[in-house]
């Protein structure tokens, strides 16, 4: 087992900078990958500069399968220091990706940071598997392999086991070798639109895109969770990654760039045991780090924050990345009405809540608030949209009643909302 100092972490939280620089090395064209990727990143976030004026955005639900692989002969499920673990321990980790990334109310996930931002991004675990036959969505295979190293050897980890990557984002949990406790693959790993790819270039992730997890800092509960790693941020973190997020610098880069202008340029990652305040003085300038990103290395206990740019980089790299625009086209789609329907969960809101939009076939989709004078507040228009959910964002309206109209096609429908603050 690794052991923790009471100063700093003797772990590596994250194998993502150790795996981009053994990429480099392997594939030469590696560098340029990344370079063409964040052009292509900045072009299109571009488009999207007022995308945080809207009142609306579609939520992204994301269908995930769990291989446990484990090396425990005789199957039994859950205990201590048991690879493989239960399903109650995999249930708790998907509940609090979805705390994170909707920023609920009365979890760890929220906050109340001026930046803080729900990145309307929810995990479902599969509810079918790749044959179309019904599955809990999680998978456990036995494996001779005691631990793995979780940079060297993901794709020996994906040969073991892995479902369609343009239908299921796939998490494997196995036990780390040499104590880093979370990897992922990354966007540019993946094809890219517009990038010109050599077979070197994508050799390999045609065998791993997903997130790795070490066993004992999955979910929050029921095995032997280790300190400080122990509240489910892990894959909070390594999920970021695969969505296109950097960490705030590198380690051996001060000051470096994460792209993105509302989290600020540190010195360091956030490498103690503690909650403690840090500062960072990056071209000249004197800055707070913001400890609790979750693309930090903070403890667990620390993290509650994604930001509005980091939520306009993340849905970019889904629009960039053809698998993963492959995968949300391949969602199983919300069942359909045949006259427009329209749900908003829940309601009375306080900060997030659902829209829930169902109709027949494909519809441009146009959604508006109006204050109960009648005046409008906002209005979204979306083109070429089937029955799916919408994000509500409240933070700028204020207290008081609303009303919400959705226009799909030629149909309309109406409901009066409350915002409770």
């Amino acid at each position: 087992m690794v052991l923790f100092s009471t100063l700093s972490f003797s772990q590596e939280r994250c194998g993502f900078s150790i795996g981009n620089n053994l990429k480099q090395l392997k594939n030469p064209n590696w560098i340029r990958q990344q370079a063409e990727f964040e052009f292509q990143l900045r072009e299109f976030q571009n488009k999207l500069k007022g995308e945080n004026l809207r009142v609306t955005d579609k939520v992204y639900r994301i269908p995930v399968v769990v291989h446990v692989v484990h090396n425990n002969s005789s199957n039994f499920v859950g205990g201590d220091n048991n690879t493989n673990i239960s399903d109650e321990q995999i249930n708790s980790q998907i509940r609090v990706l979805n705390e994170d990334y909707r920023r609920k109310v009365g979890t760890k996930g929220y906050n109340t940071n001026p930046v803080g931002i729900d990145m309307e991004i929810e995990f479902q675990l599969a509810t079918k598997d790749p044959n179309g036959n019904p599955t809990n969505g999680i998978t456990r295979t036995f494996n001779n392999s005691i631990s793995f190293d979780l940079q060297y050897e993901n794709q020996k980890i994906a040969n073991i086991i892995h479902w369609n990557y343009e239908k299921y984002l796939n998490i494997w949990v196995v036990k780390s070798k040499f104590g880093t406790i979370g990897y992922s693959a990354f966007p540019y790993d993946s094809d890219l639109s517009g990038l010109d790819s050599t077979p070197e270039d994508v050799a390999g992730q045609d065998i791993f895109d997903g997130v790795i997890v070490d066993y004992q800092n999955f979910g929050t509960c029921c095995g032997t969770l280790k300190n400080y790693y122990n509240l489910g941020r892990t894959a909070t973190h390594e999920v970021g990654h695969w969505l296109g997020l950097l960490h705030p610098t590198e380690q051996t880069i001060p000051c470096s760039n994460d792209f993105c202008d509302d989290t600020p340029q540190i010195e360091k990652l956030n490498e103690s045991l503690t909650c403690n305040k840090m500062t960072s003085v990056c071209n000249g300038v004197s800055r707070m780090n913001m400890i609790e990103n979750y693309m930090d290395y903070s403890p667990d206990i620390c993290m509650n924050i994604f930001t509005n740019d980091q939520k306009k980089r993340s849905r970019s790299a889904i629009q960039l990345s053809l698998r993963r625009k492959r995968l949300l086209l391949n969602l199983d789609p919300i069942v359909e009405k045949e006259s427009l329907t329209i749900t908003v969960e829940p309601n009375p809101i306080k900060t997030v809540s659902n829209i829930r939009v169902l109709f027949t076939g494909e519809k441009n989709v146009s959604i508006s608030v109006f204050d109960i004078r009648g005046l409008s507040i906002y209005e979204d228009n979306y083109e070429g949209q089937r029955s799916t959910l919408y994000g509500l964002k409240t933070e700028k309206l204020r207290t008081g009643l609303y009303i919400l109209r959705v226009t799909a096609g030629e149909e309309t429908s109406s409901q009066r909302i409350l915002i409770n603050k």
